[in-house]
């Protein structure tokens, strides 16, 4: 028989709102196929910032295929309309949900949607919310896929042409607030985070990694930690600082990967990364 927990308490209550639409629509949406329903993310674990975190849901369907990817989209799509005359439609518009069936999360496959890093984030964080909780005999991401994944995200996601510009015209990203800002700024010290680490590159922890000791850019990365709780204060200075750091950090973050990359079991991700350094001007 289907375990229902009471439903725990997260981190935001405007969070948990958005949340439980979300599962309220997937349920309607997959009926007897939704096998659980976790939060992950900082809604979960903690460092939920209102004014730029993401939501984050992991759905468990019964088998992976086309179906369950149609209606769990249409869940998503009728969150954000319920959302849409609310105060909190940006943050609704900021869901994200994840999802898989529980043999592929047991041999570690990607079947769904669900990357190392948001695997690990649901293994050691997930909150149930729906279902029952089968995690203990989900496969762990292991340090060698969660670097390859790092390394082949930024490799593609880096290079679409819209980021390569906002990362070229820093004052065009400041204009477009703190939420844009501070996930241009903390994305790539993430992605080294678990590269380097193995572990999950949560915001608070991956600055402080980044910048104790100092590494490049430092001061962008502390005042983008900052940025996430507080807002940025004064645009003027903001922009000034990524003018002068962010595409030195973008540099030094895509050299390190680039070159474990290119040392790893899997060599050739090492050549989108070296074409993504050369459009932003390396000589390298």
């Amino acid at each position: 028989m289907t375990h229902r927990p009471s439903r725990p308490r997260l981190s935001d209550p405007a969070g948990q709102d958005v949340v439980e639409t979300a599962l309220a629509r997937a349920a309607a949406r997959l009926d007897e196929r939704l096998a659980a329903a976790f939060a992950i993310g900082s809604l979960a674990h903690g460092g939920f910032a209102p004014l730029v975190s993401d939501v984050d849901v992991a759905l468990v369907v019964d088998r992976a295929d086309d179906t369950a990817a149609a209606a769990i989209d249409a869940a998503r799509r009728e969150t954000i309309e319920r959302y849409a005359d609310s105060p909190h439609h940006a943050l609704a518009a900021r869901l994200s949900i994840f999802w898989s069936d529980w043999a592929s999360l047991a041999d570690g496959s990607e079947a769904g949607r669900f990357p190392a890093t948001d695997r690990l984030d649901l293994l050691d964080s997930g909150v149930l919310l729906h279902g029952t909780d089968r995690r203990a005999g989900c496969a762990r991401p292991g340090h060698d896929e969660l670097f390859l994944d790092s390394a082949a995200f930024a490799g593609t996601r880096f290079a679409v042409p819209a980021y390569l510009h906002t990362l070229r015209h820093p004052d065009e990203l400041a204009a477009q607030g703190a939420r844009a800002v501070t996930k241009a700024v903390l994305f790539p010290v993430r992605l080294l985070y678990t590269a380097a680490t193995g572990l999950l590159g949560r915001n608070d922890d991956a600055a402080g990694w980044y910048t104790a000791p100092p590494q490049p850019s430092s001061g962008l990365v502390g005042a983008a930690a900052r940025w996430r709780s507080d807002g940025i204060d004064d645009a003027a200075a903001a922009a000034g600082l990524l003018r002068r750091e962010l595409l030195p950090l973008y540099l030094h973050c895509l050299g390190r990967l680039r070159d474990h990359t290119a040392r790893s079991s899997r060599p050739e991700l090492a050549a989108p990364l070296t074409r993504l350094l050369a459009a932003l001007g390396s000589p390298a």
